[in-house]
């Protein structure tokens, strides 16, 4: 999933379903809706991985969000399966699918792990941090899953803060903001596996909409899980400096850098090195 980003979801993974529902409500799969309405994420993600799909007829999405890659990759190949816990993500999956007439997209609203899925051609992951951590089933699990082969896409350095959580956290919580994730802890756990995945690192825009400042303070205030006048009167002063206003409304501009890796299915063999584009 990307956008908002997708690696601003809640660990999926083995955690309880109910944990990614709580998270994802309507309002929030709206948002990202309309961010990755704008986004160039999946011509990025799909474009580096184009030499892996022309040999996919099958593909599995595991923790595919609202579709950013299973809908475009739905109108290329023969069946694409997308595993989503979250049910208001997977509802919206569901209504994208019949909005585009794409029969061939099958949504199972389960995470990782908790239902039976037969094999498919690519197996992939992009943006759920729980997993692609080191000690992640899903790393050890994937390549059994996949007939050919399996790609995971992660952020890619210290990049920008899309949602001036660093700034926010010390003002409105009192506490400093944790470090994100990044993909060389997921290449940590893939050598310890003896698994060496092919690398490109790729860029793309992510930027957020907002039809008035009060909505941008509504959607800040809910991810920070704070509210009040007060907190209303402190977000309306510092986003209304650091938005971006267009005629549509307000915007949070974010480019950001990803890591896309992918490596051989169990059994498959292993590409001889590396490939890292320049990054």
């Amino acid at each position: 999933m990307e956008p908002l980003t997708a690696a601003d979801q809640p660990a999926e993974g083995r955690f309880p379903r109910g944990r990614a529902g709580r998270f994802w409500t309507a309002r929030k799969v709206g948002w990202y809706q309309r961010a990755l309405a704008r986004s160039d994420f999946a011509d990025v993600v799909l474009g580096a991985l184009t030499p892996l799909i022309a040999e996919c007829d099958t593909v599995l999405d595991v923790g595919a969000g609202c579709g950013a890659l299973a809908i475009p990759l739905a109108r290329r190949l023969r069946h694409v399966t997308a595993l989503e816990p979250a049910p208001a993500m997977a509802e919206a999956l569901r209504q994208a699918a019949r909005a585009h007439g794409l029969a061939n997209l099958e949504v199972v609203e389960a995470a990782w792990g908790e239902v039976f899925v037969p094999p498919h051609d690519l197996v992939l992951c992009a943006h759920v941090g729980e997993l692609l951590r080191p000690d992640a089933s899903f790393l050890r699990e994937a390549g059994s899953a996949a007939t050919r082969w399996v790609a995971a896409i992660r952020d890619a350095g210290p990049g920008e803060d899309k949602f001036f959580f660093g700034e926010l956290y010390p003002l409105l919580l009192g506490r400093p903001y944790g470090p994100g994730c990044d993909y060389r802890e997921t290449l940590e756990g893939l050598a310890a596996l003896g698994i060496t995945p092919t690398v490109v690192r790729v860029r793309y825009r992510s930027d957020q909409p907002f039809a008035d400042l009060e909505e941008a303070c509504d959607f800040w205030e809910e991810y920070l899980g704070v509210s009040g006048p007060a907190v209303r009167g402190t977000l309306r002063e510092f986003l209304a400096a650091r938005l971006t206003r267009e005629a549509s409304g307000w915007l949070a501009p974010y480019a950001k850098e990803a890591a896309i890796l992918w490596w051989p299915a169990t059994g498959r063999p292993r590409p001889a090195e590396s490939a890292r584009a320049p990054g």
